[in-house]
């Protein structure tokens, strides 16, 4: 005798199955549109970052602070996940490090803040987490020893080590500075015009480094900041700024 089953079962199952169907059927854009979100969204600040980081780089490409990040990134060789959910079975940690390349790039760092900084920028990473997984507590204390980090950021205006393009400068005057504005030109050189950049005091955010050099006839470096009215860089300012008027770092 042949067992038939409930035909009821079946019909209800049936049932079920054909209004998912549809449901996908007449949702499709939207179901779709959804996990697209989900995953831009999941995805979009890691590649804005790389994308930060390859602009940072270009642009600051042979500076003595990006130099020393990257050496001290490649220092440390590692294994395992830093992030996302692969962390939790194989977390990440390191395997070797080349100590030698770490001692000799810290006698050659003036200021270990500015370090940090292109290090974050650059790979994402902590400098200060990083050196203290990978080394000892002798080493991590005989690298710090041999920064110069001095006791204040030294005048940046004709040595190597000028603020980077993508630091935020902040007014250095007690006094306060008065910025004019600026236009690029078509030979790629910046025009004063007769507009104002803007008044600031002391200790308040000017704007983003997009450009530096030496103005030749003072010997002075300068610098062009940018500050933007919409996020994204639309309805964007240009001012210029002297050295000994800013720091990049609030104070």
């Amino acid at each position: 005798m042949s067992q038939l089953g409930n035909p009821l079962a079946k019909a209800v199952v049936t049932k079920g199955a054909s209004k998912a169907g549809d449901f996908l059927k007449n949702n499709t854009l939207v179901v779709v549109g959804t996990l697209a979100t989900v995953y831009a969204w999941y995805k979009l600040p890691a590649y804005l970052k790389r994308l930060a980081a390859e602009r940072y780089a270009r642009a600051n490409i042979g500076h003595p602070v990006v130099t020393a990040a990257a050496i001290i990134h490649e220092s440390f060789s590692r294994i395992g996940y830093k992030d996302g959910f692969l962390s939790f079975l194989l977390p990440e940690f390191d395997i070797f490090t080349d100590e030698a390349a770490l001692m000799d790039i810290a006698s050659q760092i003036d200021d270990v803040k500015l370090v940090a900084q292109a290090y974050k920028i650059l790979f994402d990473r902590d400098l200060f987490k990083d050196t203290l997984n990978g080394l000892s507590t002798t080493e991590l204390s005989s690298f710090y020893n041999a920064i110069r980090s001095p006791s204040h950021n030294s005048d940046p205006q004709l040595d190597s080590n000028y603020y980077l393009v993508g630091d935020i400068l902040y007014c250095a005057k007690k006094s306060g500075i008065q910025v004019p504005q600026v236009e690029l030109q078509n030979d790629d050189s910046w025009l004063t015009t007769q507009e104002l950049y803007g008044n600031y005091n002391h200790k308040q955010e000017i704007g983003q480094v997009v450009a530096t050099d030496i103005y030749a006839p003072e010997n002075k470096r300068y610098y062009i900041v940018e500050r933007c009215s919409i996020w994204g860089g639309f309805w964007c300012y240009y001012g210029i700024v002297w050295s000994d008027q800013v720091i990049n770092q609030e104070i």
